[in-house]
C-alpha cells in the first residue's frame, strides 16, 4: 500500500528556512577572479568590482569617504574585455569590505552573457 503524504506535512517543508549556503539574491551574480575584476569609475576615482548582475553590483571602498546607503551613484562599468556600461543607481549597503549598489536600469543581458561565458571557458573550476 502507498502512503500518502498529507498537505500539512507539505507546508511544514515549505517553511523550513533554507540551507544556510543557499543564495536568496532576486539576480544570479558573476563573481569574478581577482585579475579578471571589472572597474567601476565615480567621480576620478577608480574602484575594484568584486561582482555583478543585471541590477547591481559589489565593488571594494578604500580610503573613504564612503558613501551612505540611499546616496546615488552615477557612474562608468569598464569590463576587461572592453565593453562599458553607464551605471545609476544607489547604495543598499555599506560593509567593511565594499560598497553595494541597486541599479535603476539593468546592464544589457548581452554583456552579462558575454561575461558568463568568457568566464566559463577560461575558470571552469571557478564558476
Amino acid at each position: 500500500m502507498d502512503q500518502i503524504i498529507r498537505p500539512a506535512i507539505l507546508k511544514s517543508f515549505a517553511a523550513m528556512p533554507p540551507p544556510p549556503d543557499q543564495e536568496l539574491r532576486e539576480y544570479h551574480r558573476i563573481r569574478y577572479p581577482l585579475v579578471e575584476r571589472p572597474t567601476l569609475l565615480l567621480e576620478n576615482r577608480s574602484f575594484t568590482v568584486i561582482d555583478v548582475s543585471v541590477r547591481g553590483l559589489f565593488y571594494i571602498a578604500s580610503g573613504g569617504p564612503f558613501p551612505q546607503p540611499r546616496d546615488p551613484i552615477k557612474g562608468i562599468l569598464r569590463f576587461r574585455r572592453g565593453a562599458q556600461v553607464v551605471i545609476e543607481g544607489e547604495v543598499v549597503r555599506v560593509h567593511e569590505t565594499g560598497i553595494a549598489l541597486h541599479l535603476r536600469r539593468e546592464i544589457p543581458f548581452s554583456v552579462l552573457l558575454a561575461e558568463q561565458r568568457y568566464l566559463h571557458k577560461r575558470y571552469p573550476m571557478w564558476s
